[in-house]
């Protein structure tokens, strides 16, 4: 159980530290290209949002029909 706790907070620290660097990057970035980026991450999890729940419709349509 230690373990594990320490690993996980090892892993949100390595994640914390990811980010401050994207956010130094993102920062010297003009502000078209973080129009862009920014769009182009928008649509990806819309997309993936969209998928998820479409297959959730799928999923409670088939529930239904069985009963």
């Amino acid at each position: 159980m230690i373990f594990k706790f320490l690993f996980k907070k090892k892993k949100k620290l390595h994640k914390q530290s990811e980010k401050t660097f994207d956010m130094k990057n993102w920062m010297n970035l003009t502000k078209e290209e973080r129009l862009e980026i920014d769009f182009n991450e928008k649509n990806k999890m819309m997309r993936k949002k969209k998928a998820l729940l479409e297959s959730i419709r799928e999923e409670y349509i088939k529930i239904k029909k069985e009963k």
